[in-house]
């Protein structure tokens, strides 16, 4: 997944207030062709976004779900601001499914703007958090194949959210106090809230078969069975963010503590192992690169690392023998990217520019082979969009916040 620089400043501004109170907002069952927004703003005074499905099969393995920004928001008064929900299909062709047209409400606020907090492939639907431009979110669920929606404004101490897998409602960790870490609950569509025996710190990951939620706080994990509503603590190795699944029983995390990072495959049953080497001050100092990993995918044999450094984006990585990280030069590459998977023996990356880039590279969805170092772009943004987030079609993610 990719998030640019504008939505990290964004969310750190956030404010969840408000009172559950459940709303529905209007979607066109059109397949794959967009509609007029029927009226320019809802009951909240938002702009009512233009709206389309496409088919199921069209959100197969190689498909990815992305949001597209329009414009630039961090020009004063600028014209021709957008967001855009998009299916994009194996063949690069982009398909606009949730569409905003944005303008500017407080400083800084555009009513209506929205991120991706969390995607659902088994139920073809996103969560998004709309901008109100007032003291409060809302969280909105779009099926993809279906247009429907529903709303719910958040609770006052509400911080993350994500899809009940069931599609009852939403799953939420709350804001933590200097004593204890948040709570953990679900609040369905009708405003109905249930606390789980769990803690968060925000980072939190759902089962692909819907079944488990893990939560991170401090130097434990939280493991919930959602439908007995029951929980055990499993400690982990530093401080661990689930990234995804590496299988049914392990997820992939950032691990670290004041003096290491580390990526590492934790076991729910409380063990952990090494996917990459440890990144100390010592291993900066003699010449790393890199500050942490974020991923790490196989193909051809090698495993491959979405890496960060210093300037706000990722970059593509190989680990040697020796414990030393390599950078992986891609062509015609000047600013950061994302690993969002493979397809067959290539990398599927996503590019666009980032904080020390002096032009703004163009957007690209690609296919790289890290061998031969050939590239094919699938898809190419527009002069004036940029990728907001990115991520594969079938893959369960961790909670975007």
């Amino acid at each position: 997944m990719h998030t640019t620089p504008t939505i990290r400043r964004g969310l750190a501004a956030l404010a969840l207030l408000g009172a559950g109170l459940g709303s529905t907002l209007p979607a066109n069952a059109d397949a794959t062709e967009p509609g007029p927004a029927i009226a320019t703003a809802d009951r909240a005074g938002l702009p009512v976004p233009t709206t389309a499905t496409v088919a199921a099969d069209q959100l197969g393995p190689d498909s990815v779900v992305a949001v597209v920004t329009q414009g630039d928001l961090e020009k004063r008064n600028a014209a021709g601001l957008a967001r855009s929900l998009e299916v994009i299909t194996p063949d690069g062709v982009r398909h606009p499914v949730y569409t905003v047209d944005l303008e500017e409400g407080p400083p800084d606020v555009y009513p209506g703007d929205f991120l991706i907090a969390d995607w659902r492939p088994e139920t073809h639907t996103a969560l998004l958090r709309v901008l109100t431009g007032g003291e409060r979110d809302r969280l909105v669920s779009y099926d993809v194949t279906t247009g429907a929606t529903h709303a719910i404004d958040p609770p006052r101490r509400g911080a993350f959210f994500a899809l009940q897998p069931d599609g009852s409602g939403v799953l939420m960790g709350t804001y933590g106090t200097g004593r204890r870490p948040g709570r953990v609950g679900t609040l369905d569509w009708d405003g109905t809230r249930t606390w789980l025996p769990a803690r968060t710190e925000g980072s939190a990951i759902t089962s692909a078969d819907g079944r488990t939620l893990v939560t991170a706080a401090g130097r434990r994990w939280w493991v919930t069975d959602l439908a007995a509503g029951t929980s055990r603590v499993i400690d982990t190795r530093g401080s661990c963010i689930p990234r995804r699944w590496h299988d049914a029983d392990s997820v992939v995390a950032m691990c670290g503590t004041t003096r290491w990072s580390q990526l590492r495959r934790v076991d729910l049953a409380g063990t952990s192992g090494a996917l990459g080497i440890r990144h100390t001050a010592r291993t900066r100092a003699a010449g790393s690169p890199v500050f942490d990993d974020g991923d790490v995918r196989e193909v051809q044999g090698r495993s491959w690392y979405e890496s960060y450094g210093g300037c706000g984006g990722a970059f593509l990585t190989r680990q040697t023998d020796a414990g030393k990280a390599r950078l992986v030069r891609v062509p015609g590459s000047t600013g950061a990217l994302s690993l969002l998977g493979t397809r067959d023996d290539r990398l599927v990356l996503a590019h666009q520019s980032d904080d020390c880039a002096s032009d703004r590279t163009r957007a690209t969805l690609t296919l790289f082979d890290p061998v031969g170092k050939d590239e094919t772009v699938l898809t190419r943004l527009g002069r004036h969009e940029a990728w907001r987030e990115v991520l594969t079609a079938t893959e369960v993610r961790s909670w975007i916040w």
